[in-house]
């Protein structure tokens, strides 16, 4: 007995997304049907003490039932009434949950937003939105890798693209004359027409891309993407970029650099080289060009996408499971017009 007491209390000391992990590994399944969900997400969103979803208070009493037989609450602390789904990603969508995991299913499938939409009997808009919700919503699955061992690291580039960015939008002034597909670069080589993506691969396969900058990469902005994800005492491959060194310095990493046209090298009768890194920069090239032109203020989006699917060391209905569980228990709720309205251009802009 003593041993349930322990395994019960390490499950409540567990942060949300780890007991959704927990709880889905276990089952190896989540019931999308109505009777059982709500259970699953009274369980993994508020908790044996039920914490508000809002203010995360503990004062919080039953308070009826809907028609469709869902229970509602009140926090006696912030007076919000709520039911277990709010403020989630699945909030406010009026579908069934069946219909959400069978579009991740499509997402997993690499499907796109016409395959999808057909699919699941869902409008092109609806689908284009359901996907940056649910990306928005895995994004702390990407930002959470820690890379070990031997990581090799390079930038790959993209052109800007302002695709989405409408000339009637209120928040927004197109810089330039619009691009056919954003193909039409001015300036040949590395410029301000090109988002730089840092990445990095370790020995095992896990990999992080984050958009970081305009043009060039520099130290500060490697520093902003690669901190917290390279593990101390890793060994970095990096091609000969300047940036690297500064960071591997200000982190104790050791650096481990190619020369010129060169992708591997001998250090103590060990050979190095950057020849993974250079097979991801292939494989994410070929899934952002499936979508036939992405724009840069969802790129980073696709590349949460990628990397969720090459990442991913379980079969695909265990990926399934664990996805959506993470989906329904996610504490974000984001509305159309917040998607449109992002930033055109990368964040760690430095």
């Amino acid at each position: 007995m003593s041993e349930l007491k322990d395994v019960i209390t390490a499950y409540r000391n567990l942060s949300l997304g780890d007991r959704v992990v927990f709880y889905s590994t276990v089952t190896n399944d989540v019931d999308v049907s109505e009777e059982t969900l709500q259970g699953f997400l009274i369980e993994t969103r508020m908790g044996d003490d039920l914490s508000c979803l809002y203010c995360k208070g503990d004062h919080v009493v039953r308070n009826g039932k809907r028609k469709d037989g869902t229970q509602r609450f009140l926090c006696r602390d912030c007076g919000k009434s709520f039911i277990p789904s709010s403020q989630s990603v699945t909030s406010g969508t009026r579908k069934e949950m069946g219909i959400w995991i069978k579009y991740l299913k499509c997402m997993l499938d690499k499907k796109t937003l016409k395959e999808s939409s057909e699919e699941c009997g869902i409008s092109m808009p609806t689908a284009f939105s359901w996907r940056h919700k649910i990306l928005d919503a895995l994004r702390d699955v990407t930002d959470k890798v820690y890379l070990d061992g031997t990581v090799e690291a390079d930038e790959t580039f993209f052109n800007v693209s302002y695709k989405g960015n409408h000339k009637n939008s209120k928040t927004f002034t197109m810089p330039r004359k619009a691009h056919k597909r954003g193909n039409d670069i001015r300036v040949k080589g590395l410029s301000s027409e090109k988002v730089c993506v840092p990445c990095a691969v370790d020995t095992s396969g896990i990999s992080y891309a984050r958009p970081a900058k305009l043009g060039k990469p520099s130290s500060s902005c490697i520093l902003a993407v690669f901190d917290g994800i390279i593990a101390p005492g890793a060994t970095l491959c990096t091609d000969n970029e300047k940036a690297y060194k500064a960071f591997s310095e200000t982190k104790e990493i050791r650096l481990i650099q190619m020369e010129t046209d060169s992708r591997v090298c001998d250090r103590g009768g060990i050979s190095y080289g950057i020849q993974r890194i250079n097979a991801y920069h292939r494989t994410l090239k070929e899934f952002i060009n499936r979508f036939h032109g992405v724009s840069t203020k969802h790129l980073g989006n696709y590349i949460v996408w990628n990397n969720l699917i090459a990442n991913s060391r379980r079969k695909s209905e265990e990926t399934l499971v664990q996805l959506f569980a993470r989906i329904l228990s996610a504490g974000i709720s984001v509305r159309n017009r917040d998607i449109s309205e992002r930033s055109p251009l990368p964040s760690l802009e430095v």
